[in-house]
């Protein structure tokens, strides 16, 4: 490549490639699903020594639980299978009206110590009017908080009859606040545990085996990852463009580093929704990983451009994209291959560090040559000629 479009007289209209892909992206990020490891579920890995294989599990898996999903790696003779299948559904609103309970249960300790504290209060001080107010009120907050753990206790227990013969539970005393909130846990107890033998017992029936290991991650938990999630790369994107506005106390090369990492991440996540790439823990490392990746071609380009003044900016320019795509493109070959080797092995995990990794690359190569470098190149002849 000898055009330097750099020189061109409408250089500047390239950054609409750039943001065009953002554009496109953000059509794309809605449809993105999440795995077990932030949208809940359950894993089960187990050894056989039966001949089995990832696309043959997998449906014979989904066709005893819907949305089931395999992979299956062999060391020697014995075949090692991880099965990931979603949260069951009862069992997901039986967790979430527990933790209501939970919640109730601490609106009603509160009353209750507010209730006592006033009783005792107005034995000393019968005609205090602030203590009579205080006890009518936590005496009515205790009521509520009573009548929401009892309908949270029988909704919990409707949703896991599936799994438990609800009505040995609901002879519970709906006065005990106590007695409610054990009544709510073991019920949710004996229901997973019943789930699980259930899901251990169909496995079994696919490919014997006989020692396993059973992992679950609540919907709960899973939002709890995704929001910490989300808090790291938002920290991680003021941290740089702290980091690179001190580099060049001006504000323009900051926001292009910004841009440009922020796009190739977008654009990630569009992928990732337009070709069924699953959001999971695998993933948001690919993210990480590409937001370094970024900042590095991102930064490579700027320094080049602002901090050197040997040739023309438009060449160092020019000089800068040729190295720089060489860079990517030698990564790009690489995560294709572990792309293409983990989709035909089946492999999860690395199918989903590779894909992000990979798209995010493409975008990067747009994104840094015809966005963050347009700009900076932008700025550098304005400069100049002033």
């Amino acid at each position: 490549m000898n055009y330097n479009f750099y020189e061109s007289k409408h250089y500047k209209l390239f950054i609409l490639i750039p943001i065009a892909l953002l554009l496109i992206s953000l059509l794309f990020i809605p449809k993105i699903q999440y795995d077990s490891s932030l949208a809940g579920g359950i894993t089960v890995q187990f050894s056989t020594t039966n001949a089995i294989t990832t696309r043959g599990l997998t449906a014979s898996m989904s066709s005893l639980i819907k949305g089931a999903s395999a992979s299956v790696s062999k060391v020697g003779a014995v075949y090692t299978a991880s099965i990931t299948i979603p949260e069951n559904a009862s069992i997901v609103i039986g967790d979430d009206k527990l933790l209501a309970l939970y919640s109730e249960y601490s609106v009603y300790s509160n009353a209750e110590v507010g209730l006592v504290s006033a009783e005792t209060g107005l034995k000393s001080d019968p005609l205090n009017s602030t203590l009579a107010v205080q006890k009518n009120s936590s005496q009515a907050n205790v009521t509520a908080s009573l009548l929401n753990m009892s309908n949270d206790l029988t909704a919990e227990l409707d949703a896991l009859s599936p799994f438990i013969n609800s009505s040995s539970f609901m002879g519970f005393n709906r006065s005990d606040a106590a007695e409610m909130l054990a009544v709510g846990k073991n019920a949710y107890s004996n229901a997973s545990s019943a789930y699980k033998s259930k899901i251990i017992s169909e496995m079994q029936s696919v490919t014997p085996f006989t020692s396993y290991s059973y992992q679950e991650v609540t919907p709960t938990l899973g939002a709890f990852f995704l929001n910490h999630m989300i808090t790291i790369i938002i920290a991680a994107f003021i941290i740089i463009a702290i980091a690179v506005f001190a580099i060049f106390r001006i504000p323009i090369p900051a926001i292009a580093v910004v841009f440009g990492a922020a796009n190739d991440i977008i654009v990630a996540l569009g992928a990732m929704g337009a070709f069924g790439i699953p959001m999971g823990l695998a993933s948001v490392g690919g993210l990480l990983l590409l937001i370094g990746y970024a900042i590095d071609t991102e930064m490579l380009s700027s320094i080049r451009i602002l901090k050197r003044s040997e040739d023309t900016v438009t060449n160092r320019a020019f000089s800068t994209m040729k190295t720089g795509t060489t860079m990517t493109f030698a990564a790009i070959i690489s995560f294709a291959t572990l792309f293409a080797i983990a989709y035909v092995f089946y492999i999860p995990t690395y199918i989903e560090i590779a894909g992000v990794a990979l798209f995010g690359l493409i975008a990067d190569i747009f994104t840094t040559w015809f966005g963050n470098t347009i700009m900076i190149v932008w700025y550098k002849l304005s400069r100049e000629r002033r």
